[in-house]
């Protein structure tokens, strides 16, 4: 009975003491819940929040190539001279050495009139030369001794010089009744016949010259600052003739209706194969540009209007990009006016706006 009646106050002291020892040892907190985050669960909080708010797109990284740029324009060809043929000379024509449509070398005789009076008045012109010479002579010697006077000199000199122009006169006629070529060309057309009595202004007929042969194009007036004097194009005719040329006249006025600028290339044609007057689809090659290319699907407009492109900035965030389009193909287009390196929008870029935040995945 005496040892029950002390189990009671032995029991309560160790439970007392076991309490103590086991808030010492660190229990005490456990079961209480926090009413605050630590600093780790704020950051993880946030980040998820912020990730929920990201919009998930599809980017590419691009890195600007340098590309060959063309200017494909049509033109025409032209001849490089052109000449209609009149007659100088008043005769009847005697010879034609040359057929229409045959090639002619410079100086070669054209159409050939008769000059046989024309002989006989230049021998008469010489004899007379040669009289007024002598005569100017035998006058000099009676001034000499005070036989004649200085106005008989005077006259014999005049008189002397009438004859050689009437002489020199004859012979440029002689000149023009053998019409020779002034240029090397083709004689396009001939107008005359042998026996037909020409007179002074008649047509004889058209010469053109075919080598080199121009290429006339005319140049939109906000492309005409990639054109200069020596620009090379390749040109291409209808029937599938090719052939290479370069710039060689620009013109300084504009067309007053159309605003553009005409220039003109030359192009070797030495067998005369390439005429005048033909379409000619030319392809001019200007300086290399650096640019980027990718779908045209990827194009949008700014808020002015122009074409853009929306990238991604460091921040990850929409930009909207103005470009240039500088060349366009089958597939895509190459565009100016972005960084070298630049992040684009591939996918989901029609569910975003400038500035939204995004959560890109970038594709190899």
């Amino acid at each position: 009975m005496e040892l029950k009646s002390k189990v009671g106050p032995i029991t309560a002291v160790v439970v007392a003491a076991a309490t103590v020892g086991w808030m010492y040892l660190g229990g005490n907190g456990v079961t209480v819940s926090p009413t605050e985050s630590t600093p780790k669960e704020n950051t993880i909080s946030s980040q998820t929040a912020e990730s929920k708010l990201a919009h998930a797109v599809q980017a590419k990284t691009l890195v600007a190539k340098y590309i060959e740029m063309h200017l494909p324009l049509s033109g025409k060809t032209l001849a490089d001279e052109t000449l209609q043929i009149t007659n100088s000379f008043q005769g009847r024509v005697t010879k034609l050495p040359i057929e229409k449509g045959r090639f002619v070398q410079k100086g070669k005789a054209i159409v050939q009139i008769d000059t046989r009076t024309l002989q006989v008045q230049i021998e008469q012109a010489r004899l007379l030369v040669k009289q007024r010479t002598l005569e100017l002579d035998g006058v000099k010697k009676l001034a000499a001794n005070n036989l004649s006077s200085k106005v008989n000199v005077a006259q014999a000199e005049t008189d002397l010089a009438s004859a050689k122009a009437s002489e020199r006169a004859l012979l440029v006629d002689l000149e023009n009744a053998n019409i020779t070529a002034p240029f090397s060309g083709i004689l396009n057309t001939l107008d005359v016949q042998e026996g037909q009595v020409l007179s002074v202004g008649a047509s004889i007929g058209t010469l053109v010259s075919l080598n080199p042969i121009k290429v006339s194009v005319n140049i939109p007036q906000n492309k005409i600052q990639q054109v200069k004097l020596g620009t090379q194009g390749n040109i291409r005719l209808e029937s599938g003739y090719e052939a290479e040329g370069f710039v060689s006249y620009i013109s300084a006025t504009a067309n007053e209706s159309s605003r553009t600028i005409t220039v003109e290339m030359q192009v070797e044609n030495p067998d005369n194969v390439i005429p005048a007057g033909l379409t000619a689809s030319v392809d001019f090659i200007l300086d290399e540009q650096k640019a980027h290319a990718f779908s045209p699907a990827l194009l949008t407009l700014d808020n002015s209007g122009r074409t853009a492109v929306k990238t991604i900035d460091i921040d990850n965030k929409v930009v909207i990009s103005p470009i240039d389009i500088v060349k366009s193909e089958r597939d895509q287009v190459w565009v100016s006016g972005l960084p070298d390196n630049v992040n684009i929008i591939t996918v989901g870029q029609g569910f975003v706006s400038a500035g939204d935040k995004v959560e890109a995945h970038y594709q190899n």
